[in-house]
């Protein structure tokens, strides 16, 4: 059913609902009304009889009738004279005295509603004088004249339920199959190509189902991109090893054969040769962690130590190239992992850093304790990246290139890996700008010793 015939009728149910809820109230509250007016005049119809009884066969005749008639018709009777009297002896409710005063003195009959009592006081006129009838009975339940008042309430809440019964379709119809879509955008943007909507959503029949439809089949058709994409840089990989392989042992000999004039071409050719393997032993590595064809040797290791380790390695390249790496390490880290997996992440940040500092100033490692584990800093002196660089520098072969160009080196993966590591661990990195400049990259990892 498309979504316009969805809203249509339910607006359409609600409207009917809440007016046949307020038609039966209000011909009940009608109902109870009519039975309360009658019972007033079947109040005030006893005064006539009330006053020639008396007038006629005495006080004595009067008590009769009224006990009689007040057991049988559940009401209390008082016949007053022209002085407000009891013309039998009875006591007259004092709550009901301003209101005799007001017929004695107007002439007028009163008929009032006082929850839980109703009452009726009636002036007769007979050849003997000027009587008062009073009468007054208890309301029953289901015939108070309040019941206009809880009537409404009633209506009022009976439209509120039918009106969160109506948005709470509605939510259902739209925002929470909109808030389904979006979740699943939101996953499919974060990289998780495999995601999809839910297969209820998918299965719905309107203009939502539609669109979960359309977006599933986007998202296949992005995966099945992706998953070439990724093969053929693989494939692509694994085949260039064996010639660049060739390349190796053909370049060996050629320098043997060679005199010395070509040495220096030939030096040029190797290094090459060997940024190119390197190039290829990183894509292979990031196309294994993408397969989840990593197995990991985690066994417990002492983090403080091996992080000293990276720092000495990275410290020899910083000196060599006019910077320097400094570092303020907390002892006895501990915890599980694999120790070369994890020592090349952190060389990889480490390398980066040192790469993009500038000259004359320092890399600043340092450790702190968290709620989550060990956080380790590494903060570089150099011209930083833009804003919306900042998560993006973890995705493979992105360059920032606006501050970090090519002749920094590297080829956009060694960061790329370093987070792929660190997820294996149960850690996770990210990157801020530092203050006063540069870019700082922090790394969690749980710790068996905090």
């Amino acid at each position: 059913m498309k979504l316009f015939w969805k809203l249509f009728l339910a607006l359409l149910l609600s409207l009917l609902g809440i007016a046949a809820a307020s038609s039966w109230f209000s011909q009940r509250w009608m109902l109870q009304t009519q039975q309360t007016e009658q019972r007033l005049n079947q109040l005030a119809g006893y005064a006539d009889t009330a006053a020639n009884l008396y007038a006629e066969e005495g006080p004595d005749a009067l008590r009769r009738w009224l006990q009689r008639n007040m057991q049988q018709q559940h009401f209390r009777g008082f016949l007053l004279d022209s002085q407000g009297m009891n013309v039998i002896g009875r006591r007259v409710p004092q709550a009901l005295s301003a209101q005799i005063e007001t017929t004695m003195r107007t002439n007028t009959a009163i008929k009032q509603v006082r929850p839980p009592h109703m009452f009726a006081i009636v002036p007769v006129s007979t050849v003997r004088g000027q009587y008062y009838w009073v009468a007054s009975s208890l309301i029953a339940p289901d015939a108070m004249q309040d019941n206009r008042q809880a009537t409404l309430i009633f209506q009022l809440l009976l439209a509120l339920s039918l009106v969160l019964l109506v948005s709470w379709m509605l939510s259902r119809i739209f925002t929470r199959p909109i808030r389904q879509l979006q979740l699943s955008a939101s996953q499919l943007g974060s990289g998780r190509m495999d995601t999809r909507t839910p297969q209820a959503l998918a299965a719905r029949g309107d203009e939502l189902g539609e669109m979960a439809r359309s977006f599933d089949a986007m998202a296949l058709q992005l995966q099945t991109l992706m998953s070439s994409h990724k093969q053929l840089l693989r494939d692509v990989s694994h085949e260039l090893r064996s010639p660049l392989a060739r390349l190796t042992v053909a370049l060996e000999l050629a320098r043997d054969m060679a005199g010395e004039a070509a040495q220096e071409d030939l030096s040029r050719i190797g290094r090459e040769a060997e940024r190119l393997n390197e190039l290829i032993g990183e894509v292979l590595s990031l196309a294994r962690f993408e397969q989840g064809a990593i197995q990991a040797d985690m066994q417990e290791l002492d983090f403080s130590a091996l992080l000293e380790e990276v720092i000495a390695d990275a410290s020899f390249e910083a000196e060599a190239a006019g910077k320097r790496v400094e570092s303020d390490i907390i002892e006895g880290c501990r915890m599980r992992g694999d120790r070369l997996w994890l020592q090349r992440a952190l060389d990889n940040v480490l390398r980066n850093a040192v790469r993009h500092t500038a000259n004359g100033t320092a890399v600043e490692i340092g450790m702190r304790k968290t709620d989550k584990g060990m956080e380790t800093c590494v903060r570089d002196h150099g011209s930083g990246v833009p804003d919306k660089a900042l998560e993006r520098i973890f995705e493979p072969f992105f360059r920032a290139e606006e501050a970090r160009t090519r002749s920094g080196g590297g080829y956009g993966l060694g960061l790329a890996i370093a987070r792929s590591v660190l997820e294996l661990h149960g850690g996770h990195i990210r990157a801020a700008h530092a203050p006063g400049g540069g870019l700082q990259i922090q790394i969690t990892l749980p710790c068996l010793t905090q």
